[in-house]
């Protein structure tokens, strides 16, 4: 079934579920999906969660049902973690029950590299073949739903909900992504882990992430199309990215890393040269890592649509030199600009700064003045006026690491839709500044602040940030506005 076929609405159910089976269950289990139970008892699907086991009365106090067919309700969703060769049998009774959401937690199919995995594959999509029955998996955590809690993972922590809508094809990185974004504060919409993606792939949840109004940047960790095609994808992906930014970590890029991919979920093999060149024509941001990944994410979340830069221009400002040519070096290396501040910018800093050890052009090193947070305030205000900057960064020391320092800044940047970025000093060698930092975090979240603990990674996440608004005006697409 094509995305062209499938009827998206019905994609509502899946993350906002009814009534959900768990085939399996069992309270002896200490492995697994079994480790989520509990949390069902305290969410608001405790009356409509349907345990099936024909080996227990009761799981929890839950009733236990012989099977799916038993349940006296309609059931949404069916999650079954029972071993692999039950599956097929447990998912007839699904598609007569007609179940519409089948997510299969076991692995031990195609990603084994064995044959009887890719037999097992070809039976599940045989029995669903013309039902209304869908397959999330095999080998995978299923949908997340930041609004309800619907998560099968550990790391579903309580956080605000937001409008990044996620895909990956590990449950490892769903769960990893939660938890970062419980710590960073990346605030999510909807997630989905489908490990093979066996029925259910990358393009269906790409063009239902692109037509949901509540998701406002789209992510995903691939290591293959699953049983989409390259051409699908680039077709959905061209759709999508010139509305919302789409972020991919491609996983498996390596000769080593595709290895890895295989036997992780059975992914084919695909050049990241062929991905690149995708991104470059569809306007998709391609990552390699974790920490592009999440950094990526919070940039693209905090800065679009409100702070569109007119150009790669960035005016840095900070106390040191070092500190400043450092900054320049970096930011230089990823294609941005670092121009001189106009004659009369330079002006009115001159005017505040002692006229040695400065330097009042682009870098703007403030020298010891700097550390007077007054001074460092006046100077950011001029550079933020200057009609040859596009983007302020504001490399710190530790001495500014404090909750007054940020609620002065913060109130300026307010001032300007010029994207504006704080780049925090290490706080990994000490405890003090790290035990002050976690009060300043709280802030900066309640803010919305973007912030980074690398220049590198401010470099390279507002430069791929740039290369995206390039892309869209390149193309005359539509900036939507701030909402």
């Amino acid at each position: 079934m094509t995305p062209e076929d499938f009827n998206f609405d019905k994609f509502d159910t899946l993350f906002h579920p009814q009534h959900i089976a768990f085939v399996g269950a069992s309270e002896k289990s200490r492995f697994g999906a079994m480790l989520y139970l509990p949390a069902f008892k305290d969410s608001k699907w405790a009356a409509t969660f349907y345990p099936v086991n024909p080996k227990y009365e009761k799981v929890l106090d839950w009733k236990c049902y012989s099977s799916v067919l038993d349940i006296p309700y309609p059931v949404d969703t069916a999650y079954i973690s029972v071993k692999t060769k039950f599956i097929p049998a447990v998912l007839k009774e699904c598609v007569q029950k007609g179940i519409s959401w089948v997510v299969i937690f076991a692995s031990g199919f195609s990603e084994t590299g064995d044959s009887s995995g890719l037999k097992l594959e070809h039976e599940l999509k045989q029995i669903i073949k013309g039902t209304d029955t869908r397959i999330i998996g095999p080998n995978c955590l299923g949908p997340y739903n930041a609004t309800e809690g619907m998560a099968f993972t550990f790391s579903a922590k309580n956080n605000t909900p937001g409008s990044i809508s996620f895909m990956s094809q590990s449950g490892g990185h769903m769960s990893q992504l939660l938890d970062v974004g419980y710590k960073r504060d990346l605030r999510y919409r909807y997630g989905i882990s489908f490990g093979n993606q066996l029925d259910l792939n990358c393009v269906d949840f790409l063009k239902h992430f692109r037509i949901d109004s509540t998701t406002h940047v789209i992510s995903a960790y691939l290591e293959s199309f699953g049983s989409a095609t390259g051409y699908d994808f680039f077709l959905e992906l061209k759709k999508a990215a010139k509305v919302k930014p789409v972020i991919i970590w491609k996983g498996g890029y390596t000769n080593d890393g595709f290895r890895a991919a295989f036997s992780h979920t059975g992914a084919i093999v695909s050049d990241l040269r062929l991905w690149r060149t995708m991104a470059k024509q569809t306007g998709a941001i391609i990552v390699k890592d974790n920490e592009e990944f999440w950094n990526a994410m919070k940039t693209f979340e905090l800065l679009f649509p409100r702070y569109i830069p007119a150009g790669r221009n960035v005016g840095i400002i900070t106390p040191g030199g070092g500190s400043s040519v450092n900054t320049t070096d970096l930011f230089s290396s990823h294609n941005l600009k670092i121009p001189e501040l106009t004659l009369e910018s330079q002006k009115k800093i001159s005017e505040i700064l002692p006229y040695e050890n400065v330097n009042i052009k682009n870098p703007i090193d403030l020298g010891a003045s700097g550390f007077v947070v007054d001074i460092f305030s006046k100077c950011i205000e001029i550079v933020i006026e200057d009609t040859n900057i596009d983007i302020i960064v504001i490399p710190l020391w530790p001495q500014f690491i404090y909750k007054h320092v940020f609620k002065r800044m913060i109130e300026i940047q307010k001032s300007t839709s010029k994207p504006f970025v704080f780049c925090m000093p290490s706080i990994a060698d000490s405890s003090e500044l790290a035990s002050r930092f976690s009060t300043v975090k709280k802030v900066l979240h309640k803010e919305r602040v973007l912030y980074f603990f690398s220049l590198r990674d401010a470099a390279s996440s507002i430069s791929r940030y740039c290369e995206y608004i390039e892309f869209l005006k390149s193309h005359n697409y539509d900036i939507p506005n701030e909402k």
